[in-house]
């Protein structure tokens, strides 16, 4: 009996291990483990960033095992994390990229590749999507300026595409000015206002700083490393290394900007690439992303806008991450505002009312403000001058102007009862 076990199980054994093979044939040529399956009540992934308000996102609950596509939701991992990847495939790869900026390969940027490959993989299925939406205004701007398109990379090192983000120096937006340097690139930053935070204008200025660092340096790679460290920094490597080009410079720049132009490389690649690796992107709500501008005739009131597209300021707020208050910062020639592509009919369906109502609001505001200056003016005292006569005194002031001598002292500074004649003493009234 023993005897025809066994052999039962040497039959059935190479079946079983070939099954299992060709299961995971896909992962195992690559190097790559098959993800683990299992049941998932909830999965929270926050983009990278250092934003005061970080934009959470909720995938959905699977109530059955069946359900869950896993590889969608689960992480691939790899061998002593790192990815299959050699010089030689790497540079078949970027061939086929057409970069204008060199994609130049070595242990930094393989280093800089097997991390976001896989320790940072479930904030890169995030970028993969988020870039869908993102990246075609970067790509438009960016073709304007006549700049690589590749540099939309940055921005993901720079934010992870969160105009929200704020770093800890208070360098803000999806690009990382800081205020100086934003206000040098004409970037609006007031109470109501921080134009750093918007999609469109910090590309603009991001170009513009980008541009005139190449036209000083005539290497993409300094001048991405000086959007890093600042010129001053760049000027300080050339001088010590006595070379001009990113790599010779490299051992006297910054640290951070060491990392930095090689992570730049990395994703340029790993953005093009995860698919290769069976990184897939997450589920994005395409709502937050999907927004069309409309104009706002000066004196729209924001509130009005928001209730007439049935959303709360709070919402509408949020597809325009300029603005800092739910309030319109018009400068005498409207606004584009930004609100969601579903909601566009409701704005243009109601144009008239939301027109009618912001002009009785601001009328009642205005009348308003008007009663209170005036109140403010007719309880505000006014002012009347007495000098002092020749046998005069406190007491007989105070009587002879309704008032107490407490007043007089108070008014006028006087800490005893003497007063001198042609003294002029300040009374309110």
């Amino acid at each position: 009996m023993r005897l025809i076990t066994i052999a039962l199980l040497l039959v059935t054994l190479p079946f079983t291990l070939f099954a299992s093979q060709r299961e995971a044939s896909n992962y195992g040529e690559m190097g790559i483990k098959p993800p683990k399956s299992g049941k998932i009540d909830s999965v929270t992934i926050e983009p990278i960033d250092t934003a005061d308000t970080l934009q959470i996102i909720k995938l959905p609950v699977m109530e059955n095992e069946d359900e869950i596509p896993a590889d969608i939701y689960s992480i691939v991992t790899f061998d002593s994390d790192e990815l299959p990847l050699d010089e030689n495939l790497y540079r078949h790869h970027v061939s086929k990229l057409q970069f204008e900026i060199p994609m130049d390969y070595n242990e930094l940027v393989k280093k800089q590749i097997d991390f976001f490959g896989t320790r940072w993989q479930h904030k890169l299925k995030i970028m993969v999507t988020k870039s869908q939406y993102i990246f075609p205004i970067y790509e438009e701007i960016l073709a304007e300026y006549n700049m690589p398109l590749e540099i939309k990379y940055l921005s993901i090192i720079e934010s992870g595409l969160n105009p929200y983000a704020r770093s800890h120096s208070g360098a803000v937006g999806a690009w990382q000015f800081m205020p100086a340097t934003g206000k040098e690139y004409d970037l609006t930053i007031n109470n109501s206002v921080d134009e750093r935070r918007s999609i469109e204008k910090s590309t603009r200025a991001a170009c513009s700083y980008l541009k005139r660092m190449y036209a000083v340096y005539g290497d993409w790679l300094v001048a991405l490393a000086s959007y890093n460290c600042g010129p001053g920094n760049v000027r300080k490597a050339i001088r010590l290394s006595g070379s001009t080009d990113f790599w010779g410079i490299y051992p006297y720049l910054p640290r951070e900007t060491q990392n930095y132009v090689p992570k730049f490389i990395a994703m340029a690649y790993i953005m093009n690439y995860h698919s290769e690796y069976c990184i897939t992107p997450v589920p994005f709500d395409a709502k937050d992303f999907l927004t069309q501008k409309v104009y706002c005739d000066e004196g729209l009131n924001f509130k009005i806008i928001a209730d007439k597209l049935e959303l709360s300021t709070e919402e509408l707020l949020r597809f325009n991450p300029e603005l800092k208050a739910t309030s319109i910062p018009y400068k005498g020639n409207g606004y584009l505002l930004y609100i969601p592509e579903d909601k566009v009919h409701l704005y243009y369906l109601n144009q008239c009312d939301i027109t009618e109502l912001s002009k009785m609001q601001q009328d009642s505001a205005d009348l308003v403000k008007e009663n209170l200056a005036l109140v403010q003016k007719e309880s505000k005292p006014s002012i009347i001058y007495y000098t002092v006569k020749k046998g005069d005194n406190l007491q007989k002031i105070a009587t002879r102007n309704h008032v107490t001598i407490s007043q007089l002292r108070k008014w006028n500074g006087i800490k005893g009862s003497t007063i001198y004649p042609r003294q002029r003493l300040k009374i309110y009234k």
